[in-house]
């Protein structure tokens, strides 16, 4: 996977809003080092499927849409990402409210020619990461060496993750979703009511249909 394909990040902290935790917002884009680019880069897109897709919708008109309405202006202007990536993690703070969503690092990326399955195109990812790892660090000293255990970001797969081609975007762009937490609130709080999305009618979605009945 090439590192050119992550070229610009934003990272916040989303809390949870019904148990007063805080909302904090960096006041500029995160800086790509050279050397971590390829790890992230894996760490982002190495768990999104190639045959499951979904797109933005509102009950009343897409252009209620919140998510829809802050990549689009992402597309149309990439140099807005931080801008909007203010407004997206603003948005998830405000659908935080079950006790049970736990605070995390806000993550909006902006991939360039980025391919998955059939779809090429410039895309943005909009990440998640609530649970935290804890590793062991070595540290030398004049007489012996000392072990320390630090928590940290397991680069494993982030927990919430949307992936938001740059196609399609009269019918809500083509969207793929994970959720590793695999919980019906956590689901249902990062899918229907901050993302807002609905499975897409393609194949997949008729073969899958036909195989239940």
């Amino acid at each position: 996977m090439d590192t050119y394909y992550l070229n610009k990040l934003a990272v916040h902290i989303a809390g949870n809003k019904s148990q007063n935790e805080a909302l904090i917002l960096s006041k500029k884009e995160t800086k790509i080092e050279e050397e971590i680019n390829p790890l992230l880069t894996k760490y982002f897109l190495s768990g999104f499927k190639t045959d499951e897709y979904f797109h933005f919708y509102h009950d009343t008109d897409l252009k209620y849409n919140e998510v829809f309405n802050f990549v689009s202006e992402i597309f149309e202007d990439p140099e807005s990402l931080h801008e909007n990536s203010v407004n997206l993690a603003k948005h998830l703070y405000e659908k935080s409210l079950h006790p049970k969503i736990k605070s995390g690092e806000f993550y909006v990326v902006y991939f360039e020619d980025y391919q998955l399955g059939e779809y090429s195109s410039d895309a943005i990812g909009l990440f998640k990461t609530e649970n935290k790892d804890v590793f062991l660090k070595v540290k030398h000293t004049e007489d012996q060496l000392l072990l320390e255990s630090e928590n940290g970001i397991s680069l494993n797969k982030p927990d919430k993750a949307c992936l938001i081609f740059n196609v399609e975007k009269e019918n809500g762009f083509i969207v793929s979703v994970i959720d590793n937490t695999n919980k019906n609130i956590e689901a249902q709080y990062w899918i229907d009511e901050f993302l807002k999305v609905k499975q897409r009618h393609d194949k997949y979605y008729n073969t899958k249909n036909l195989l239940t009945l």
